[in-house]
């Protein structure tokens, strides 16, 4: 197939995808084309040129961007991309802006601590700096209105609470850098959403570039002993495979710079390596408390025969802006600004000539901002079933239950020294037939042997027509 074909096929293929409201275009169209037809002479075909099919791309866009504008963002994105909740949700279509990253809540719906919500992410600096990997890690939130209860001597005790969401990317658009997404989130029965649902975000990671078992560029021909610092036990800051008992180690290799890290990032590097006590020590660095950039990073050892080896264990040392080393007990987290990690091979380094070091890891890209975006709802308790009926499943107390289109909530108390509710089978009987339902996450107080659990639907689900649920084949009708 030649070029032309191609492109010739490519605005086929985007034309015939074009859906326009033409009702209030109906008549125009017709008058317009008893017009053009009155004396147009018989033409033969011709091929098209590349100015035309360019003429037509841009057509296309034009036409595409005047149909969202005409459906507006919530009715082009529902017929766009049919989504599972599209039903059910309303549309809020508010965004906010930061770092050149629009974020959209384009609708949303919220039943009481279930919501879902439909929002995209927009590069608008033109940079397209989003990727299909674009995720908002744990820099997303959600508002909760934490409840209060009175204690025996009169003061207000806040009832902390935690929010879980299923995060589903629906499609990633590169001509416009945009990404939609799908969240399903699910609060505590006892810590409901704010009113009105308020999200928000102030990281946002663009995209990894992952690095395994990647070669660096060391020479380990000649490496002998190296110049090292004392340490005592109240500088270790962590590790792997350490023993219990720390006294043993009292030296570490004096943090520097030896050479680069295979990705060539400036916020990681090879610090130093030598010989302690027969073993080889690779000492990594890495700028300390940062969002984005490089991965903590794994190292292995392969001989010459291509046999990796392990590490015998590894320790983690803090430094302050002058590399002096943190001392735990006087100085925390927030005080580091270098990290060193301390590998310890067990391989002497008498003939290390055929060995080669090698890195596994991560680099993210990012950017930190502040994007908040609340969205007013209708009121959706119609749509809400709750009843307060003890009911007893296998030790367990349902003794408040919330069933809503997005599943079921459940606040209850249990008896021996486990709650085993997150492994209970949880179905919806209706009249269409039998749904089952997703564990959605929840919490225990092994104190008072108290829970709360939700469960989730695939797809909203008509309350209406809700018979009865069957907790591990225990079937609980409703009235």
């Amino acid at each position: 197939m030649s070029k032309f074909d191609i492109d010739e096929q490519k605005i086929r293929d985007m034309l015939s995808q074009i859906t326009v409201d033409s009702s209030k275009l109906a008549e125009q169209v017709k008058s317009r084309l008893y017009e053009d037809r009155a004396d147009m002479p018989a033409r033969h075909r011709k091929r098209w040129t590349r100015s035309t099919i360019a003429a037509i791309v841009m057509s296309f866009v034009l036409v595409a961007s005047a149909t969202a504008a005409v459906l507006g963002n919530f009715d082009w994105f529902i017929e766009r991309f049919n989504p599972d909740f599209g039903k059910i949700v309303e549309p809020v279509e508010v965004y906010s802006e930061d770092q050149g990253i629009r974020m959209e809540v384009i609708g949303a719906q919220k039943y009481n601590n279930m919501a879902i919500v439909y929002l995209s992410l927009q590069d608008i600096t033109g940079q397209n700096r989003l990727t299909e990997q674009t995720d908002f890690r744990d820099g997303f939130s959600v508002k909760m209105n934490p409840q209060t209860q009175e204690t025996i001597t009169g003061v207000d005790e806040f009832i902390s609470g935690s929010v879980m969401w299923k995060e589903k990317m629906l499609y990633f658009d590169e001509d416009t850098n945009t990404i939609y997404y799908e969240f399903n989130i699910t609060a505590d029965p006892d810590s409901p959403l704010a009113e009105p649902l308020k999200l928000g975000s102030f990281l946002i990671y663009f995209n990894e570039k992952a690095y395994n078992d990647e070669p660096i560029s060391v020479s380990l021909t000649g490496i002998k002993g190296a110049e090292t610092i004392p340490i005592a036990k109240v500088q270790f800051w962590g590790g792997s495979k350490m023993p219990d008992d720390l006294s043993s180690y009292t030296e570490a290799l004096m943090p520097g710079h030896f050479a680069d890290m295979p990705h060539g990032e400036k916020d990681q590097w090879v610090s130093n390596i030598g010989n302690i006590d027969g073993k080889l020590h690779v000492q990594i660095g890495e700028i300390f408390n940062k969002e984005f950039g490089t991965s903590t990073a794994e190292l292995s050892l392969k001989d010459p025969d291509g046999n990796s080896i392990s590490y015998d264990y590894s320790f983690v040392l803090l430094g302050d802006e002058e590399n002096d080393l943190l001392n735990h007990e006087k100085n925390d987290y927030a005080d580091g600004v270098y990290r060193y990690w301390e590998f310890v091979f067990p391989v002497s380094t008498e003939d290390l000539s055929g060995y080669t070091l090698c890195y596994t890891g991560s680099v993210f890209t990012g950017v930190e901002g502040s994007w908040k975006v609340s969205a007013n709802l209708s009121d959706s308790n119609q749509n809400i079933r709750t009843w307060t009926n003890d009911i007893s499943v296998d030790g367990h107390l349902f003794e408040y239950i919330t069933l809503s289109p997005l599943g079921l909530q459940v606040i209850g108390t249990y008896q021996g020294k486990e709650c085993m509710v997150g492994d209970m089978s949880i179905r919806v009987e209706t009249v269409d037939g039998i749904i089952p339902l997703e564990g959605g996450g929840g919490s225990q107080k092994p104190d008072k042997h108290t829970f709360n659990s939700s469960w989730n639907t695939k797809a909203p689900l008509d309350i209406t027509k809700v018979k009865a649920i069957i907790v591990n084949g225990t079937r609980i009708p409703i009235k």
